[in-house]
């Protein structure tokens, strides 16, 4: 299992605070961070899940490929209208997003979600 965490430049105080929870939830062996949105360096990349700030630099170049390569994507956002809960893209399955305050509580639904997808693809 093989996750993907693109780090917002904007806000790296956040990039650390979800880096703690990530280890403190025991997911830093099956999450790797990258801090670039490079799309030579994003195409060739084969992640069993993505996850990114809806509004950094580069979300457009991520979710791109997400969409071409069918990885699920977890964006979280601060914008009006983000949701506590795991909420799927009405227009692609593998897209979700959460308010960013409830990361932390979806992490586990989502990755659960990359285990479940990965297993389907294996068989």
């Amino acid at each position: 299992m093989n996750i993907i965490y693109i780090e917002d430049k904007r806000r790296p105080e956040r990039n650390e605070k979800y880096k703690e929870i990530i280890s403190r939830l025991g997911y830093d062996n099956i999450i790797e961070f990258y801090d670039t949105t490079d799309p030579s360096i994003i195409s060739n990349l084969t992640p069993d899940g993505v996850i990114c700030h809806s509004g950094m630099e580069g979300y457009n170049i991520i979710s791109y490929f997400a969409k071409l390569k069918g990885w699920p994507l977890l964006s979280y956002s601060g914008s009006v209208g983000s949701t506590p809960y795991l909420r799927k893209s009405k227009s692609n399955s593998n897209l979700f997003s959460v308010d960013s305050e409830y990361f932390e509580s979806v992490l586990n639904e989502f990755i659960n979600h990359c285990i479940s997808l990965k297993g389907n693809h294996d068989e």
